[in-house]
């Protein structure tokens, strides 16, 4: 071997002692997975951490043993030519290394078996334990228990070799998590406003139009937030801490700090989410899931892959189904590009963003009015509701107030069609009450061939603005048939979110969820349409049904 850069592992002692340098850390409570290549050093490797409680220890031995041998034949290497087995654990207050071996001792039994069944041959387990080595294939008493790793000093020791090609040891998990991991004693009154934060959170985001405006002030706040570390901040104020915290759990969001990558912005992206995540403690561990994923991807696009993995193995254990930290799990394993990562976000924001942007602007179709008028449209509805209220009360009464509405309806579309858009408002209010009933809904749905719809669209929003509070909860029709004449005028933004916000109105509005799923699965609107049509000519015909009360 050419000592100038190969690495002589040739006692046990050195098998030991080369873990931190194998890995590029030293992993506390894990266990570690090495095939050796040609010069030791290559070949596959891989990190599993070691629960708490000794009872898991067996389960994850096998499922070790599972994804070692597949990761290892995933990178082209057969661990039937041998397996190095380390078990790391640090004493428990209670406890003497002696004892910290003892209860790793069946570990290295159950780790030969497992990976045996998958046809991988255990060359050495070695357990390290409060800087002592022991190897748990020797079977001699006393021999290769709890002996002091090599000094540095010792020529022949792995520091000392390595220290000759320049190299230094890994820093220890304990050490490296430090940076984003929660410590006690927590910060109770951060954890309060943080408690305080997510209600808001909740209740902004009720609402399509909520949780819009929620996303654009998260996005604004994550500007901010950066352009403070650039300059270089070390804290937040306690309001935009908490408030990003709670605004990052939004997709939306997320993409936004991805996208905040740029390589200028790196280090600083990375303490901002460092800082936000270390502020997440118990009972609020699950609020750091995208701030830890944030900083996981910042520390991959700086090329640390141990703590981009330390940190998403943390956001994984808070929420194993946490979607963008699994995709950025599997970008590092497979040693994919985190800038394309960093592109397809930036697309998704921009594209997410317009559509928000696009959602404020149509809005303005149909949102109920905040002027003078509100009130006015208020009592024209709280008149009428009595009225109609009284109307249904019969069986004859109900099908006059459904062809009534359809005949006003009717009327309403001429006067929009000659004139310039304006009803009374008892008859608006007639309109609106009419179209809660199902049946005359649906025969709104074809009243007017396609040179209507820009009629019927303008209709169906000057009569959603007029649903003003207490009476919103009557929107969802009007918006429904929005969104409907929107989808048929291949106006599929202005249909999705008037949709949206008939299902903010009411989540069971069955006819709305249709007409959205349907837009978001490409369908044809002339299929509704000719189904539409058959149920209006049912109800035209059943009109006669008037005639024999």
């Amino acid at each position: 071997m050419n000592a100038d850069n190969t690495v002589q592992v040739t006692n046990l002692p050195n098998l030991a002692q080369i873990l931190p340098y194998l890995l590029g850390h030293y992993p506390d409570d894990s266990i570690a997975l090495h095939a050796p290549g040609p010069n030791f050093i290559d070949g596959p490797t891989m990190t599993c951490h070691l629960p708490d409680d000794p009872a898991e220890w067996k389960d994850t031995a096998e499922l070790a043993a599972r994804r070692f041998v597949a990761h290892a034949h995933d990178r082209g290497h057969d661990p039937g030519e041998g397996v190095i087995v380390y078990l790391c654990r640090e004493p428990r207050s209670d406890e003497t290394p002696w004892d910290t071996a003892a209860l790793l001792a069946p570990m290295a039994d159950w780790l030969t078996t497992a990976l045996g069944e998958q046809r991988a041959d255990v060359l050495q387990t070695i357990g390290l334990v409060a800087n002592r080595w022991w190897a748990f294939e020797c079977t001699t008493e006393g021999c290769c228990e709890g002996q002091p790793l090599p000094t540095d000093d010792d020529p022949s020791s792995i520091a000392a070799q390595m220290a000759r090609l320049g190299r230094t040891p890994g820093p220890r998990t304990r050490d490296i998590v430090k940076e984003f991991r929660a410590v006690a004693p927590a910060d109770t009154n951060f954890l309060k406003a943080l408690d305080t934060a997510v209600d808001q959170f909740n209740t902004r985001c009720a609402t399509r139009a909520g949780r819009d405006a929620t996303l654009a002030s998260t996005c604004a706040q994550i500007d901010a937030a950066v352009s403070q570390f650039r300059a270089g901040a070390t804290t937040l104020n306690r309001t935009l801490a908490t408030q990003l915290l709670v605004g990052l759990h939004d997709d939306g969001a997320m993409e936004a700090g991805m996208a905040h990558t740029d390589d200028n912005d790196l280090p600083h992206a990375r303490r901002l989410w460092a800082y936000l995540a270390r502020h997440c403690a118990d009972p609020f561990t699950q609020e750091a899931v995208p701030a830890l994923t944030l900083y996981a991807f910042a520390a991959w696009r700086q090329g640390d892959l141990i703590a981009a993995r330390l940190a998403l193995h943390d956001a994984l254990t808070a929420d194993p189904e946490y979607d963008p930290a699994l995709g950025i799990h599997l970008g590092t394993i497979d040693h994919e590009d985190p800038r394309d990562f960093r592109t397809a976000a930036r697309e998704n924001y921009d594209h997410r963003m317009a559509h928000v942007h696009h959602g404020v602007q149509v809005a303005s179709e149909y949102r109920p009015v905040t002027d003078s008028t509100a009130d006015r449209y208020r009592e024209a509805l709280d008149t009428a509701t009595e009225y109609h209220a009284a109307q249904l009360t019969t069986h004859r009464g109900q099908l006059l107030a459904r062809y009534g509405t359809i005949d006003i309806i009717v009327g309403a579309l001429a006067d929009f069609r000659n004139g310039p858009p304006q009803l009374m408002d008892e008859i608006a209010a007639r309109i609106i009450l009419g179209l809660q009933d199902p049946e005359t809904r649906d025969a709104a749905l074809s009243i007017g061939d396609e040179n209507d719809l820009p009629t019927e669209r303008q209709l169906w929003g000057y009569l959603a603005r007029r649903c003003v509070p207490p009476h919103t909860d009557k929107a969802a029709p009007l918006l429904t048939l929005l969104g409907w004449v929107a989808w048929r005028q291949n106006d599929t933004v202005t249909a999705s979110h008037a949709l949206s916000d008939a299902l903010d109105v009411d989540p069971h509005y069955q006819l709305a969820k249709l007409l959205l799923d349907a837009i978001r699965m490409g369908c044809d609107p002339a299929g509704f349409l000719e189904i539409s049509r058959e149920a209006a000519q049912r109800f035209a015909e059943a009109r006669a049904d008037l005639d024999n009360l």
